[in-house]
């Protein structure tokens, strides 16, 4: 494997320390994803695995979601799912690895996935309160930082730099993005100290031990077979795949892929009693739409997300940032 460098282009950062390095990635081919991504989303279509391509309906799911919340009003239900909706859990989760690198027992990732930090005013302090006190090596976000799926990124912007500078995390913030997200934010967010990785990897050094962090870019509605590629071109070691949605779970596996964290689903937002999810906005890994799961040697998590979409509203589910602790077993 040619020696890991640091990316050399308009979308080059500088990462946190010596101890992270950036996997050999020429220039010609993060200047491809944006070119791609920017053609994708100028499309009315989503674009998803297997060549399928759906037209996407975002506006008239705005409506259909607006009118239940007027129902909710009328029988007085809306309060309480406000309330369920931006009060913020921290869940923690320990999971075992027999093949994890000595070093990194008791390593521990701060997962952020979903803020749409644009979406309730003032939404982004709320996360920030959550999250201040809490203690982590590295952050990784999975998608999905604005409300809206296409338009102007400044409010976004402005609430994620208000969540960036609170997060505290030495080995670094590693993020990809979501379906609601857009190329254009890729700069701005590096800007803040954020690697966005787009179909791409990188390594963290302990103690002459190391991870891979592998970001994909969004599945939902801008697949391509470049994120196909980036899961195959991986080392033998132990990865870890960024993803914004479950769907890529099968791809990950059969790539040695051992821990695999995602978001997107908000665990169904609205469930009825028990966690039975009504829409999940997923086709391809359903099962997998909330919580800790695994398939064959790999474990996932697929969080619910910092915020809601839609309406400001929860039920049977929560709002959640995840803390997730390595450790070798």
């Amino acid at each position: 494997m040619p020696k890991p460098i640091l990316r050399k282009t308009s979308f080059s950062v500088s990462l946190p320390d010596r101890n992270i390095q950036q996997l050999d990635t020429d220039t010609d081919r993060r200047l491809v994803w944006a070119l791609t991504r920017s053609i994708l989303e100028a499309d009315i279509y989503k674009h998803r695995r297997y060549g399928e391509k759906r037209r996407r309906h975002w506006s008239l799911f705005e409506l259909l979601i607006n009118l239940f919340g007027v129902c909710l009003k009328t029988i007085r239900l809306y309060k309480t799912g406000y309330y369920n909706a931006t009060r913020i859990v921290i869940n923690k989760e320990s999971i075992q690895f027999s093949d994890l690198p000595s070093a990194f027992h008791g390593y521990t990732f701060l997962h952020l996935t979903d803020p749409h930090a644009d979406f309730i005013s003032g939404y982004d302090r709320i996360i920030c309160e959550s999250i201040k006190n809490l203690h982590y090596d590295a952050c990784v976000m999975t998608g999905d930082y604005r409300a809206k799926i296409s338009g102007s990124i400044k409010n976004t912007l402005e609430a994620m730099e208000n969540i960036i500078s609170t997060i505290r995390a030495k080995d670094g913030i590693f993020a990809t993005l979501g379906n609601h997200d857009t190329y254009r934010m890729a700069v701005p967010l590096e800007s803040m100290g954020l690697t966005v990785l787009a179909n791409e990897s990188i390594y963290i050094n302990r103690d002459n031990n190391r991870i891979q962090i592998t970001g994909i870019d969004d599945p939902y509605y801008y697949y391509t077979d470049h994120s196909l590629t980036a899961l195959e071109e991986t080392a033998d070691e132990f990865k870890i795949a960024l993803v914004h949605t479950p769907s890529l779970y099968d791809i990950a596996a059969e790539n040695g892929y051992r821990l695999y964290l995602c978001g997107h689903t908000h665990g169904g937002q609205i469930c009825l009693p028990g966690g039975h999810p009504i829409i999940l906005h997923l086709k391809h890994g359903r099962k997998y739409y909330r919580g800790l799961w695994r398939y064959r040697e790999m474990t996932g998590y697929t969080s619910q997300g910092c915020c809601t979409i839609g309406i400001p509203i929860r039920f049977n589910t929560v709002s959640e940032v995840t803390l997730i602790t390595l450790l070798k077993g």
